[in-house]
């Protein structure tokens, strides 16, 4: 009998451990940020969700890096974001946008320019302008925008455009954009 106790106990308490165990990885699922993760590793860095756990605080990690490197913009960031993640899921755009950082001075790509709108007055192109400048500044810092009169009789369209760049500048300008809720078209 006594016997029966003691293995009863056991199971008990391996069952609480268990529980207790998974409560703590819900706890940490439902924060959601690597802290919580990493407080759940370090109290079980054997526990059946630990593999799991790794994983996504290296997730968030990349994406802090991302999020740094996107607020601030720079080469330097892009750079670093690369050097600390060369097979990043953002590697790819890191090295669009370091290539396409400075439009090219005597690159023969740079022609490339990106459509911000087309308006049936030149008083909408130019009010369309100063919005998108004051919303989205860090983006279109360094680039003329320039509002296109209409080119040829009977066309009455006139367009509001931003370059030069290099054709891989004007698509990465463009994606950039579009994530922001930004139409846009690059054209050469």
């Amino acid at each position: 009998m006594r016997a029966l106790w003691i293995v009863w106990a056991l199971a008990v308490a391996t069952a609480a451990g268990c529980s207790r165990q998974e409560a703590d990885w819900r706890d940490a699922e439902r924060a959601g940020t690597a802290a919580a993760y990493e407080a759940y590793l370090a109290q079980y860095p054997a526990g059946p969700h630990a593999a799991l756990a790794r994983a996504r605080v290296e997730a968030l990690r990349e994406e802090q890096d991302w999020a740094r490197a996107e607020r601030l913009r720079t080469p330097e960031a892009w750079q670093r974001y690369l050097s600390e993640r060369p097979d990043g899921r953002h590697a790819a755009e890191a090295q669009e946008l370091l290539a396409a950082f400075v439009p090219g001075v005597g690159d023969p790509e740079a022609g490339w320019s990106v459509q911000l709108g087309a308006f049936s007055g030149e008083s909408g192109a130019k009010a369309a302008r100063e919005r998108l400048l004051a919303l989205h500044r860090s983006e279109l810092a360094g680039l003329e925008l320039a509002v296109l009169a209409p080119s040829g009789p009977g066309e009455d369209v006139w367009r509001l455009r931003a370059g030069p760049l290099a054709e891989a500048g004007a698509r990465a300008l463009c994606a950039r954009l579009r994530a922001r809720g930004v139409d846009c078209v690059p054209v050469e």
